[in-house]
């Protein structure tokens, strides 16, 4: 049983680490999944579901509340407003129009020290060198008092409880960096003999928690558009109906309707309601679900689906399903799943991030240790400890990990999104990250090359070279039809239709008989006729295959299943009947090898018809009369050659390739086994979107990787540097405060590489 919470107080990559691991200490918790992106929790329990209370508990010492979103969800419902979200945003806000012009106050003194100390400028005068040495300390306790609480908060948990986070090591710099200004300020006489009194850190405090919190609401920002394809679908969803009760058209809440209602749908009002049209036409605009720009003609027993747009007629549609039940709620949790879904590379971030807190306090304790050893000697110790201080302030700055926390979730969210606006439904982020690799692609005929529908290729007589006319076929014509409309096989109903459109008589036959797997028979002024298989004709009329092949001489087509109309004693017609292949599937194969995979399909079909749609498709391999139990050992065979494989189908016998396959795509036409055991699904069966899914499943982990590199190489140089690295070859130091900037920076640059899927083309 699994269950989804929202956190409060999270906002770095080791605050996920520590969440998980406390709750899954739980007894109960069998699984926990925290993502930094989407601020949520998906919590897999082993029997019942824990209380809210309890779980708060494991992680309400550290700072973190979890709130159950369906409940947060009917709290919104009541009032339409998430006023936690908004409260908090507008307190942050409000204490940011203070804290900036402190900000921007902190950098010219900053400058001006700098420029001075080089003579660019002339020094500043005394009486304002008074006025500011005494106003960066009001400044400085609003900042770290204010919107610095929670540094604050997070170093006394540590003293309590040694549990570290990103809050941790702001905490320590900026605490340490006010005390020791404040000892400097109000002792300035007392400390001169030892250390450089002249030196304080006000405005690293100003500097770091300002910018911190100034880069934490841009990238808040940032996130929340990375979640802009979820928020636009739940926009999709009507509040409000029109309902013919007694006669009399009212208007309800969505949530009183129930199944059996008929809704009144205007022109351009969006559908509320999956149904079916019991009265009216107009046309219908799904791209909000598919991605198909071209609007429905919908019309009488036509399908309608819940957030798509009528355009200029009135329907009457009959409610199908419960609007917690709906085509768009479905879609919704797909899109929420996967997002809150991790993938096995995020998984590897979140335990180096993890532990990657506590190893950069080792390096602040072993950067402030080494200066004050190596430097006293040559620099003296006032200067040496204020370079130890300065540097070590700036390494727990400009280590944070948010950056590696938010590299792969941002990217996966942003990516999902994408996909669910083009009517590719991914329903977890490891199979987005498998489709990156994919090598080996496996593709069902029926239902996924070809549409579920057959085609009639043509009528022959025996003996003559050309298509039957109409005047030599009347009655042989005219009894096909009578047998195929009778039969309840789909073949037979594929023929009967195709007849019926035809404009074709019904004749009035008797006796008539199906024999399953061989074909039908019926009476007609007292003859006998027979439509079936070849090896049904063979065995009613006693002449071999040769004789019955030879005498259609035909060979223009080639492909196809073949229907015989015959006698006891003769062959009268024969009927050939072909798939009807998706008017995209030969592009769309062309596309997968131009990627360089290696293109496969396996089909229940007979050897004949299989390798005709294999020819005229280039599929690089076909097997044909594949059981569901030989398509599993396909997909089998392939993973033992080291390959990473997808299976699209769409029908039950897929099930079992589906399953083991790394991939599984299915069409959202197909059977509802084949949509449960996929990893994506195709809106509006459209095979088009495979190369689209794997493109931007290549993108995606591209986009990670970019991110993942970044922060590593960041980290990598930025540590050091802020150490002191560079300063016996140079002279030159990273000061806190613009070691606090550029951490800022990092994260927002993460979050916006994964913005830029948005706009990818694919």
């Amino acid at each position: 049983m699994t269950h989804t919470y929202t956190i409060e107080g999270m906002h770095c990559a080791s605050c996920v680490s520590l969440i998980q691991n406390k709750i899954k200490k739980l007894d109960g918790v069998e699984t926990c999944d925290v993502s930094l992106a989407s601020g949520k929790a998906k919590i897999a329990f082993t029997e019942g579901v824990l209380s809210t209370e309890t779980l708060n508990i494991a992680i309400h010492p550290f700072g973190y509340t979890l709130k159950d979103i369906a409940a947060e969800s009917e709290v919104r419902k009541s009032d339409g407003h998430n006023h936690g979200e908004e409260d908090q945003g507008k307190n942050m806000m409000s204490e940011m129009k203070f804290v900036i012009p402190m900000i921007f106050f902190s950098f010219v003194m900053m400058g001006w020290e700098v420029l001075q100390s080089n003579a660019i400028i002339p020094r500043m005068s005394e009486t304002l060198y008074e006025f500011t040495h005494h106003l960066m300390p009001i400044f400085a306790s609003f900042v770290l008092f204010g919107i610095g609480r929670k540094y604050i908060r997070a170093l006394v948990i540590f003293l309590k409880t040694g549990t570290a986070n990103m809050d941790t090591l702001v905490g320590i710099s900026t605490i340490v960096a006010f005390i020791y200004s404040f000892a400097v300020t109000a002792f300035e006489k007392s400390l001169a003999p030892y250390i450089d009194v002249t030196s304080n850190f006000y405005d690293v405090v100003i500097v770091v928690i300002g910018l911190i919190a100034l880069g934490q609401s841009l990238e808040e920002r940032a996130r929340r558009k990375t979640n802009e394809a979820l928020q636009k679908l739940a926009e999709l969803a009507s509040k409000f109906a029109i309902v013919e009760r007694n006669g009399i058209e009212v208007e309800v809440p969505i949530e009183q309707i129930v199944v059996g209602d008929i809704v009144v749908i205007k022109p351009n009002e969006r559908v509320p309601i999956d149904g079916l049209v019991v009265s009216g036409n107009s046309s219908i605009d799904e791209s909000n679900l598919t991605g198909e720009s071209i609007p429905n003609d919908k019309k009488e027993n036509d399908p309608v689906f819940a957030g798509t747009q009528n355009f200029q007629g009135v329907l009457r549609v009959r409610v199908l399903k419960d609007s917690k039940d709906t085509t768009l709620s479905h879609i919704m949790s797909i899109v929420e799943n996967a997002q809150n879904s991790k993938a096995p590379i995020e998984r590897i971030a979140d335990t180096i991030s993890g532990i990657f807190v506590y190893v950069v306090i080792v390096i602040a304790l072993v950067t402030f240790g080494s200066w004050l050893y190596f430097a006293p000697a040559t620099l003296g110790f006032a200067k040496a400890f204020a370079l130890a201080l300065s540097s070590t302030m700036a390494v727990l700055v400009i280590a944070c990990p948010c950056s590696l926390g938010l590299a792969t979730p941002t990217a996966i969210i942003t990516g999902v999104g994408v996909g669910a606006r083009r009517g590719i439904l991914i329903k977890n982020a490891e199979s987005l990250e498998k489709l990156a690799k994919v090598q080996a692609i496996v593709f069902d005929k029926t239902g996924t090359l070809t549409e579920n529908t057959l085609s009639i290729e043509g009528i022959f007589c025996p003996d003559v070279h050309h298509v039957c006319d109409e005047r030599e076929t009347t009655l042989k014509h005219s009894l096909a039809y009578s047998l195929t409309k009778a039969s309840r096989h789909p073949v037979s109903h594929s023929v009967a239709a195709w007849f019926a459109d035809s404009q074709t008589k019904a004749l009035e036959v008797t006796h008539l008989t199906e024999s399953a797997g061989k074909g039908v028979t019926a009476t007609y002024n007292g003859i006998a006729y027979f439509l079936g298989s070849l090896s049904y004709a063979v065995a009613v009329t006693g002449f071999s295959e040769e004789h019955i092949r030879a005498a259609f001489v035909d060979s223009r087509f080639e492909s196809g299943r073949e229907l015989y109309l015959f006698t006891t004693t003769e062959i009268l017609s024969l009927i050939k009947i072909h798939d009807k292949i998706k008017t995209t599937a030969k592009q769309e194969i062309a596309k997968l090898q131009r990627l360089g995979l290696t293109v496969i399909m396996a089909t229940g079909d007979h050897q004949k018809t299989g390798e005709s749609v294999g020819k005229e498709l280039g599929i690089d391999k076909v097997y044909t009369n594949v059981k569901p139990e030989g398509k599993l050992a396909i997909v089998k065979e392939l993973q033992s050659k080291g390959l990473t494989v997808v299976m699209i189908g769409d029908g039950v016998n897929d099930t079992p390739a589906l399953a083991q396959a790394d991939v599984a795509i299915s069409m959202s036409d197909g059977s509802d086994i084949a949509i449960e055991s996929s990893d994506i699904v195709l809106l509006n069966g459209d095979i088009a979107k495979v190369a689209e899914a794997i493109n931007l499943a290549k993108k995606t982990h591209t986009t990670i990787w970019q991110n993942l590199i970044w922060s590593f190489a960041y980290n990598s140089i930025g540590i050091p540097v802020a150490a002191g690295i560079l300063f016996p070859f140079f002279g030159w130091m990273l000061s806190p405060a613009i070691a606090g900037a550029i951490m800022a920076f990092e994260s927002i640059t993460v979050v916006s590489n994964s913005l830029r899927l948005k706009n990818t083309k694919l």
